[in-house]
């Protein structure tokens, strides 16, 4: 079945009507879908329901509920990326919707501010939040992260809880067994932040503030890596890590 979204299923029975997101009305067209059709409504708060179209004109699309699907809990996994070029960004956002992160927060760092187009404008976002929709019909995925733009770090700092990893050079490597267990949260315990600073690196009192606020250092490659492919690669493993745990604790019968 293809997937489309539909706001407002959240808490709907089976045999409701649900109209699909009017941007998705034109992708039904396109995928030849007719009154009758099976597919796959989500709502990006973790409502899936199997579906039949029932109604379809230029403008509207109309579904029946007929089943609810089972959708797990989100991870407790959040992403703290710098501003910076818009359409890396907008390639990072696609990526890690994929691996299933709760939030995106893009983070004004001093070296930030050099940025030119810093994807700082409202435009950014509606783009950003046009790629996460995509990427999570693409997933397979319940959730739609938040996405929370421009904070300054002493905002993000004062929000955050948890326990929180900084990618940087310096770090334990991240890739092969160097967490501690000590170190992982869980699926029923804290969040997770991942953080990734800006092309050109933070500042020192950046990176105080980090150790202030019990992060983590992991080094992710002994090459440079660019931010987007930085913060790829520790929401992957950060992903991986919280889906063992909450295997785990499955097996224990603990949840």
């Amino acid at each position: 079945m293809r997937t489309f979204f539909a706001d407002g299923i959240e808490g709907l029975e089976a045999g409701a009507r649900a109209e699909l997101a009017s941007d998705e009305v034109g992708h039904v067209r396109a995928a030849r879908i007719r009154p009758g059709d099976r597919l796959l409504l989500i709502d990006g708060a973790g409502s899936p329901w199997e579906a039949e179209l029932v109604g379809l004109d230029r403008r509207r699309a109309s579904c029946r509920l007929l089943a609810p699907l089972p959708s797990g809990p989100p991870l407790p996994l959040h992403l703290w990326a710098p501003v910076a070029n818009r359409d890396r960004s907008l390639w990072l956002v696609e990526k890690v919707v994929e691996l299933g992160v709760a939030t995106i927060t893009w983070i004004e760092w001093e070296r930030s501010r050099s940025v030119a187009d810093g994807s700082r404008s409202g435009g950014f976002l509606r783009r950003a939040e046009g790629r996460a929709r995509a990427a999570l019909k693409q997933s397979g995925r319940g959730w739609l992260p938040r996405l929370e733009g421009f904070v300054k770090p002493e905002e993000a700092f004062g929000r955050h809880e948890g326990t929180g990893w900084l990618a940087d050079q310096e770090g334990r490597p991240l890739l092969g067994g160097g967490i501690p267990r000590d170190s992982r949260a869980g699926p029923a315990g804290p969040p997770l932040t991942v953080a990734v600073g800006p092309e050109g690196g933070l500042t020192s009192a950046e990176r105080r503030c980090f150790s202030e606020a019990g992060f983590e250092l992991f080094s992710l490659s002994p090459a440079t890596l660019r931010f987007e492919t930085a913060a790829v690669v520790a929401a992957a493993a950060a992903a991986a890590i919280l889906a063992d745990e909450e295997n785990e604790a499955d097996e224990d019968g603990t949840t």
